[in-house]
């Protein structure tokens, strides 16, 4: 494997990665549709769409969504991760409005706080997900999104309404020049807001495709998964980039099968980029040194939220990755190219947890601000006092706030005060908030007699003396090949197997001890928790005895 290798196998050059970013996106899509119009655009668990399918289904859907949303208006999408969410952000783009990404499988009150945060004007949704959208509408306007082959009910006929929809009408021939007239100029206008309230304009998204699409040197022979997901991860890079460039878009979707199935359907697809976090690339590779199938990829793009957006294409520094892992990605990938692409760095708002914390019955006042012994973006403090004879407590309060906001915007902890302090104009004065208290050394480190020969196991694996509950695998030593080596340590120690993928998921001393604490049985196609002929994963108690802690 090569760093920033951008060539194809058998040196066929990136010729359609496409130039600068002039004009709108969707101008740019067009002029793809007038290229590739019959080649195969986007594949989903519902369905595929040609190029020139997609442009008629995206078009269909602005002209409806026009009557409620147009320029400086933010329309919802909540769908699942299929075709329904790649056409209805194309739809939004063609009527100038932006769009908010929200996540279906996320609890419904993180859902509905973005929705009243952001005024979104009007929800896009699926079949699948209509019933909870409009729940949480609140008297916004619900769309759903025709499905692949059918289309919405006519609300004078109640049949189904097929214009524009794949197999059920007439494609128009877009061949020749995109037809841009009467589109509105939003190059400069908000094009995506997240749901933590960034947000960016068209000509950033469009600036970010072009990008990602030269340096991996996309072609329309390529076949790039969409495993990302809209809402809590980056997926413009490879959505927008792939569409940009002709190849063929794979919606891959994260939550329809386990983790140790991803690596068979990246094989099956004949994946040939691959664009995905680093703890996702570690799953792969212990899945690789399982004997998984590997996918014929000439590029692999790794995400880093500490990647410099602006570096030119021949950065190599400061992968994510372990030298021992770059090896490992050599040796199953010969020829592919290894590119760090920047990923978002989601920044907690203490506005949002403050007014939700000034919600809840036993709160009186509410403070949030970040903690000054974090670094600059990092963890947010709490502050509360109680309302009445009821009594705010901490434990409850955090509980309340993980079920209505992402974890990142979640603080670190609740600090229950007398009172607030103010300023002689009875304003609260933030410079006179207490610092936190330090956490008792005891709460962070094993405690038990298992627990304590666990942390030894870990120690002993990254070549370290002590070990914390809160302490990130990856952050003090470790690597894929370690990743192995610990839970087959874990189980010749308690004759268990754990989960690689449930491991991976908050890879920290304390993951490791519930794990093995409750151990969950595996499925069949979880073949990959710890390497050929090991144990499944055990619903039984550990069958050997922790030792003292070393």
């Amino acid at each position: 494997m090569t760093r920033n290798q951008t060539e194809h196998p058998g040196d066929r050059p990136p010729a359609a990665a496409p130039p600068g970013p002039d004009g709108t996106l969707i101008h740019r899509f067009r002029g793809t549709v007038a290229r590739f119009g019959d080649r195969p655009a986007v594949h989903g668990p519902s369905g595929s769409l040609t190029y020139r399918e997609l442009d008629v289904a995206s078009d269909t859907l602005a002209a409806r969504i026009r009557s409620t949303a147009g320029p400086g208006d933010l329309v919802a999408l909540w769908c699942g991760h299929d075709i329904a969410s790649v056409v209805a952000a194309l739809a939004v783009l063609r009527t100038g409005a932006a769009y908010l990404p929200l996540d279906p499988q996320e609890p419904a009150a993180r859902s509905g706080a973005a929705l009243t945060a952001t005024g979104a004007a009007l929800i896009l949704t699926d079949a699948a997900h209509a019933r909870a959208a409009e729940r949480a509408a609140e008297g916004r306007p619900v769309l759903r999104v025709p499905a692949t082959g059918d289309g919405p009910a006519d609300p004078t006929t109640g049949a189904p309404d097929t214009a524009g929809v794949p197999g059920t009408a007439r494609v128009p021939d877009t061949t020749g020049v995109p037809d841009t007239a009467g589109a509105p100029d939003t190059a400069g206008a908000p094009a995506c807001v997240r749901p933590d309230g960034t947000s960016r304009t068209d000509r950033e998204l469009l600036a970010q495709a072009l990008r990602f699409a030269g340096r991996l040197g996309l072609t329309p022979e390529d076949r790039v998964p969409l495993i990302a997901r809209h809402a809590l991860d980056d997926a413009a890079p490879e959505l927008f980039g792939a569409l940009l460039s002709g190849a063929s878009l794979h919606v891959v979707n994260p939550y329809a099968a386990p983790p140790a199935t991803l690596l068979g359907d990246l094989a099956r697809q004949r994946a040939t980029v691959l664009h995905c976090t680093p703890d996702l690339l570690r799953l792969f590779l212990v899945q690789l040194a399982a004997g998984g199938p590997a996918p014929a990829l000439r590029a692999v793009a790794v995400a880093d939220a500490d990647a410099d957006a602006d570096a030119d294409a021949d950065r190599t520094a400061g992968s994510p990755l372990a030298d021992s892992e770059t090896a490992d990605l050599a040796r199953h990938f010969p020829t592919a190219g290894l590119f760090v692409e920047p990923a978002p760095r989601y920044r907690p708002e203490p506005a949002e947890a403050e007014v939700l914390l000034r919600a809840h019955p036993t709160v009186r006042h509410a403070a949030v601000s970040a903690d000054p012994a974090a670094p600059p973006g990092g963890r947010l403090t709490g502050y509360a006092t109680s309302r009445g004879l009821q009594a705010a407590v901490p434990e409850e309060l955090l509980r309340y706030l993980r079920e209505a906001l992402p974890d990142y915007a979640v603080p670190h902890r609740i600090v229950v005060l007398p009172r607030l302090p103010l300023d002689p104009a009875g304003r609260l004065d933030r410079s006179r908030l207490p610092a936190p208290p330090a956490a008792e050394p005891a709460d962070d480190v094993p405690r038990t007699a298992q627990e304590r020969r666990v942390a030894t196991l870990w120690c002993e694996v990254l070549g370290r003396d002590t070990a914390a509950l809160p302490d990130q695998f990856f952050a003090h030593g470790g690597d894929s090949a370690r990743v192995m080596q610990l839970l087959q340590r874990v189980r010749a120690e308690y004759g268990v197997a754990l989960s690689v993928p449930a491991f991976l998921a908050a890879p920290t001393l304390r993951t490791l001890i519930r794990l093995l604490a409750a151990p969950r049985p595996a499925t069949a196609t979880d073949s990959t928790t710890t390497g050929p002929g090991s144990a499944r994963v055990s619903g039984q108690p550990p069958q050997k005895e922790a030792g003292p802690c070393a």
